[in-house]
């Protein structure tokens, strides 16, 4: 038979459980959709700089890297630049994010 102590020391540790499986969720959550989100974007900027360029030069597809110089690599680049840092940006958001989860679960702990 457990004591009130025991019965409350489990209760709690049950408790801050809860909240670690919670808060996992909600980081693994925002980390998804941090992903999705980049996917996304490098989609739409991909599948817009040839339309921007062709509304520029009036011919639709010639030149379509070129909107930045004459030279036909440079809006590629551009794009594949962007993507980097997009890339980068969401790897930084979900390395604090997993820190600040662990902080959290270290306070939980009794």
């Amino acid at each position: 038979m457990r004591t009130n102590e025991e019965r409350i020391a489990a209760m709690h540790a049950r408790a801050a459980e809860l909240r670690r499986e919670k808060r996992k969720r909600e980081t693994r959550l925002a980390g998804a959709a941090a992903v999705v989100l980049c996917l996304a974007l490098t989609v739409a900027l991909a599948a817009w700089i040839p339309q921007l360029s062709a509304a520029m030069t009036g011919a639709p597809g010639a030149m379509s890297a070129s909107m930045f110089s004459d030279s036909g690599a440079l809006g590629y680049i551009v794009v594949a630049v962007l993507a980097f840092l997009l890339g980068v940006s969401v790897t930084v958001f979900c390395l604090r994010l997993k820190k600040w989860r662990e902080k959290k679960d270290r306070e939980d702990l009794p």
